[in-house]
């Protein structure tokens, strides 16, 4: 998996009954732990318009300083993949502080073997002290200590966990005061945060905040129900969706698997019509087809004069 990509999804899909027994159950139900789990990411990859674009990531960061000076700046991840987004937010930390402890929750024991290889080889990474839990967010937050987090981080994972809501709150609680949380994920004004909720209105039961149907929104909403001011930037990356309209094409079928969040949809044919039926009405075409993908980064400061 290259660098100059960052990882759009975190490898916790909960394991919810989303509608009756058929075809339509398999609607968000990808498991990312699979192989056409991977080999679909990889299509999504290979697709995306815009190099090395999680470099904008950093730019998000906070300038100020975080922490009193010769203090480890403390940092929580949660669900880090393989370390894509870290890489890029540890670097642009480091130009401010001397050293840094950061703690990777990642469920994936394949995804912390890559980001561990990828902390091996990236020797800007030098002065970070890694602190590995292999745990869901639900495993983590049930068994956490006393520790607080000068910045808690989520990119692109909060859709997978089992409830946002409550994440957001633990996520809060373990921020020291003057801290930001720092959330990346889908705004729903999006082509692909509109697909999300085409499919949900159409094949989704129960509650739609449980799945990957989740948007940005959906993290406003919580904040403002607590009082949490934030600010928020958007970025917006554009996914060249051409093989998914062609009939014969693998690459095409396996894209079309991530953005849907179904394996195999390509046999699910009342899913693949309506999702190319919207992919093709909110997409632009000359040469090729693109599909946007339409990102809130949320940055939230815990003042402690107000929490």
């Amino acid at each position: 998996m290259s660098k100059d990509m960052y990882q759009m999804y975190g490898p916790k899909v909960p394991d919810l009954t989303l509608c009756e027994p058929g075809a339509d159950l398999r609607v968000l139900g990808i498991g990312s732990g699979s192989e056409r789990y991977s080999e679909s990411f990889r299509a999504l990859i290979a697709a995306v318009e815009t190099s090395r674009y999680q470099m904008s990531y950093g730019s998000k960061v906070p300038d100020s300083t975080l922490c009193e000076p010769g203090t480890d700046l403390r940092v929580l991840g949660i669900g880090n993949g393989s370390g894509e987004a870290d890489s890029v937010i540890l670097e642009k930390l480091l130009q401010r502080h001397s050293s840094v402890y950061n703690r990777v929750v990642e469920p994936s024991r394949e995804m912390l073997a890559r980001y561990k290889a990828r902390v091996r080889e990236d020797t800007s990474l030098g002065a970070v002290r890694f602190d590995w839990r292999q745990q869901t967010a639900e495993e983590y937050f049930q068994t956490k200590d006393d520790t607080k987090f000068h910045l808690i981080h989520a990119v692109h994972v909060l859709y997978h966990v089992e409830d946002l809501d409550a994440t957001l709150r633990n996520m809060w609680e373990q921020l020291e005061d003057g801290g930001y949380i720092f959330v990346a994920m889908q705004s729903g004004k999006g082509g692909w945060g509109g697909l999300r909720h085409k499919l949900w209105e159409k094949f989704g039961q129960g509650d739609r905040l449980k799945t990957w149907c989740s948007t940005s929104g959906d993290v406003k909403r919580c904040l403002d129900r607590r009082g949490i001011s934030y600010v928020t930037s958007v970025d917006t990356n554009n996914i060249n969706v051409t093989e998914c309209f062609k009939e014969n094409s693998e690459n095409g079928k396996l894209l079309l698997d991530f953005l849907t969040h179904t394996p195999y949809v390509s046999s699910e044919p009342e899913i693949k019509s309506t999702a190319l039926e919207y992919i093709r009405g909110n997409s632009s075409s000359v040469d090729k087809i693109l599909f946007t993908a339409v990102s809130d980064v949320i940055l939230a400061l815990k003042n402690c004069a107000k929490a």
